[in-house]
């Protein structure tokens, strides 16, 4: 398995990126991971602000949405 390592800016690992190929056999290993990760998920209340407020702009159409892809190569281009 091909895992990711995420750093902060002082090089401190904060997490772990798993492709979703690896991600998927884990989950037909261990039939529960999923469950037990959503019970673990907190929001704070600004996150859920936040959520609140982006699916209100969904339904009313003000959200703007642009492709992953496009959006990436846009951002790669301006480094």
């Amino acid at each position: 398995m091909k895992l990711q390592y995420l750093h902060d800016v002082s090089g401190n690992t904060t997490g772990v990126f798993i492709p979703i190929k690896a991600w998927n056999k884990l989950k037909e290993k261990y039939h529960n991971i999923d469950i037990e990760i959503e019970k673990n998920i907190e929001l704070q209340q600004w996150q859920t602000n936040i959520i609140d407020e982006r699916l209100e702009k969904i339904a009313t159409g003000d959200e703007k949405f642009q492709d992953f892809d496009v959006t990436i190569d846009e951002i790669e281009k301006e480094l």
